[in-house]
């Protein structure tokens, strides 16, 4: 293997043709207006795993709810969930609150600027601790996430697991070499600009990459080998049964807890046909009421990482439910899900065959 200088001097030119490239096309994303830290951090952390057009409306409705860090550091956990209802990776929010809190307690509310202070805040590995530096500090940490991994592995045609540390010191390398000391943030966006709008997994658009007759794997025309990644963990599929019972306007739900997925959510009672158990009988063991089953609705199908899930809603009734001294259980209307009462995509993928059913 080359040593990682001679790689990186060998294609000297990618920053400069790659900075020249993201002046001219970078997309207006709102935390690129105003890129403090706060907006950088709750930016990336809602970037992880989810698509830029998806995180848009939830960035911008989070700010209008929690400006500052102070406000978002005396937020209630569930606040926070409601907000982030819909987003997926739930974890993603209790870590940022728990970082927010610590900022506040231990920085009086303004983000440190050294490196291992950022990477000791809780919810801040090394990526989101590099697009902070770089992107709101101006310092030069190279931040390596899939899409710059995908760029450096074409470019370089580099045939290690990205996932390997070999392979990611490599890559990190590199990136070092490259990034300009006086335009940290603009190289670190381009790059991963780049593998977001051209670079693309499949069908990338090389005509309109700045850097193509520099890319080893688009010259020998095998670019659909790179990168390399793990092999993917099987996919498991899940059935589940859920309850819709209602008291007028109001629909029970129930706080999941103990689950693999989920937790710590609202969502409509359900069971999982694996245990053969069906979710009338459940939930009147639950409730020490007696519960009637009732017709159903069209089945939702939903995905949790490698979990590919088939709910089936069904209608339940009975005559009284007394809820004193259930605190998993509560009454909702519809449009408070996802607005005050945290619940995940699953959970209102549910409520719209409700709102079908009923209209």
């Amino acid at each position: 293997m080359k040593k990682t200088k001679s790689e990186a001097t060998a294609k000297a030119s990618v920053p400069a043709r790659l900075l020249e490239w993201y002046t001219d096309y970078q997309r207006d994303l709102p935390w690129r207006r105003n890129p403090t830290p706060y907006r950088v951090w709750l930016s990336e952390i809602m970037l992880q795993q989810t698509r830029v057009e998806t995180v848009i409306p939830y960035f911008e409705r989070f700010l209008e709810r929690f400006p500052t860090l102070e406000s978002l550091a005396s937020a209630r956990e569930e606040e926070v969930l409601a907000l982030w209802s819909g987003l997926g990776y739930y974890r993603r929010a209790r870590s940022l609150l728990r970082g927010a809190q610590t900022v506040v307690e231990e920085y009086g509310g303004e983000l440190p600027s050294e490196w291992k202070d950022v990477l000791a805040i809780p919810g801040i590995g090394p990526y989101t601790a590099a697009a902070i530096l770089s992107i709101a500090f101006g310092k030069p940490h190279p931040v390596v996430d899939g899409n710059v991994e995908r760029v450096v592995a074409r470019i370089f045609r580099i045939s290690g697991d990205v996932k390997k540390s070999a392979t990611r010191k490599r890559f990190q390398g590199i990136l070092e070499e490259w990034i300009p000391p006086d335009r940290p943030s603009d190289f670190n966006q381009a790059m991963m600009e780049l593998g977001a709008t051209v670079c693309s997994p499949t069908s990338p658009k090389c005509d309109a990459c700045p850097v193509r007759d520099t890319c080893d794997a688009r010259v020998e025309g095998d670019i659909d080998r790179y990168p390399v990644l793990p092999a993917k963990r099987e996919t498991v599929g899940v059935e589940l049964e859920a309850g819709i019972l209602c008291r007028g306007e109001r629909f029970l739900l129930e706080k999941a807890t103990g689950t693999a997925f989920l937790d710590g959510l609202w969502l409509f009672p359900f069971v999982d046909r694996s245990e053969k158990s069906d979710i009338s009988s459940t939930l009147a063991s639950k409730l020490g009421v007696d519960i009637e089953a009732g017709g159903k609705l069209p089945s939702v199908s939903h995905s949790i990482t490698f979990r590919r899930i088939k709910i089936e809603p069904r209608w339940l009734e009975a005559e009284s439910v007394d809820l004193r001294g259930k605190k998993s259980f509560r009454w909702a209307k519809l449009e408070e899900l996802g607005d005050t009462i945290p619940v995940s995509s699953l959970c209102l993928k549910i409520a719209e065959k409700i709102r079908e059913a009923t209209r």
